[in-house]
């Protein structure tokens, strides 16, 4: 289920033509620490980023862990980075966001009917067999479907696509398997993408280590005709308790809008992985 596309590779690319640019985020102009002290997601903190969670604290503005991508071939040099910690009790969701989709998408002209997003993931922490995930989810501006979205789980290196999908008949949202299980790497730096087609519904989500070819999965979604309303950063428990908490990373966010191609070497996933029934907030 695995294979490498250029479809994706070429949206990457085509964001230096600045089609739309809807958020870029790095983290270096941010002072270290808290990057919000409000945990119930009414007021900003620094760089315009919300919290939503048991602890404000847990979103925090760090030095690159592994500056040195010692697990890879290429350094990821990442200066600051953004780094999150899921909780290790089951049933809580934490979420990260800033208001760039918001503030950007009245502007986006009528041809860009694709959503591109891309940034870098690095999971690190105590536990290599906490069932904890840390992802990106973007969601439509009623904050009930998830239009797009990407999850790493931390046991087993799991890359997961999320969508707004019709499951004969059931419309919600849905996780989807990619069969990476063991392939994705703790302590490592990868760059992960998803993108949206407002046009057909299709989504596509896939991962590049070391800055190499892509791999990438797609699946046919319910969300047709929506708009892109907000990214979150999450951090999750999926299990009844996740033994204990871990930490996920994030740098290097940019999302902007293009007008959308087919994706032919992309794979379809066909197995879902279970129902993401959770509201954002």
């Amino acid at each position: 289920m695995r294979i490498a596309f250029a479809s994706l590779t070429l949206a990457v690319a085509a964001a230096a033509n600045a089609d739309m640019v809807v958020s870029q985020q790095n983290f270096n102009n941010l002072a270290l620490g808290g990057i919000s002290t409000d945990a119930t997601g009414t007021t900003a903190g620094p760089g315009g980023w919300y919290t939503f969670g048991s602890v404000a604290t847990y979103a925090q503005v760090v030095a690159d862990p592994n500056a040195a991508n010692t697990n890879g071939t290429v350094a990821h040099n990442g200066g600051q980075v953004l780094q999150t910690q899921a909780a290790a009790t089951g049933g809580s969701t934490r979420f990260t966001w800033n208001d760039d989709v918001f503030n950007t998408m009245s502007a986006n002209p009528a041809g860009n009917n694709l959503f591109v997003m891309t940034y870098d993931f690095y999971m690190d922490g105590g536990s290599s067999t906490s069932t904890n995930r840390y992802g990106n989810y973007l969601y439509d501006p009623t904050g009930t479907k998830i239009l797009a979205g990407i999850t790493m789980q931390n046991n087993t290196g799991q890359f997961y696509l999320l969508a707004n999908y019709n499951n004969a008949g059931t419309v919600g949202n849905f996780s989807f398997s990619t069969g990476t299980s063991g392939i994705l790497q703790r302590n490592r730096w990868y760059t992960f993408a998803y993108t949206f087609n407002t046009t057909t519904g299709r989504v596509t989500a896939g991962f590049s280590a070391d800055g190499g070819a892509f791999t990438e999965f797609f699946v046919d979604g319910a969300a047709a005709g929506q708009v892109a309303g907000e990214y979150d950063l999450i951090a999750s428990v999926n299990a009844a308790a996740a033994g204990t908490s871990t930490l996920g990373f994030y740098d290097n966010i940019n999302a902007y809008t293009t007008v959308g191609v087919p994706a032919p070497g992309a794979i379809a996933l066909l197995g879902l992985a279970g129902l993401t029934g959770r509201r954002r907030r």
